[in-house]
């Protein structure tokens, strides 16, 4: 699937995908990427993924990579057995 959306952007005269940030806690990863259009507009999308046994267990998707971290190091404050 993945590789199918990159070809698609890549058809459409988007360029340069990066991979922007990678944060990791608590079996939850935060990843950041971001792609040029034609006329070198830059825009960016997330995932915030759940992982169990190195495998990804939930994947939520947000437009903004700081919302994605957010949520990762909101998350972790909310874990059972965590105090203050």
């Amino acid at each position: 699937m993945l590789g199918s959306a990159i070809e698609w952007r890549h058809r459409e005269g988007d360029h340069d995908l990066r991979v922007d940030r990678v944060e990791q806690r608590n079996g939850r990863v935060a990843v950041v990427i971001s792609w040029a259009e034609r006329d070198g507009t830059r825009h960016e999308w997330a995932h915030l993924l759940r992982l169990r046994d190195g495998m990804i267990i939930d994947i939520e998707d947000y437009a903004s990579g700081k919302r994605a971290v957010r949520a990762l190091r909101r998350r972790r404050a909310l874990l059972p057995g965590r105090v203050g």
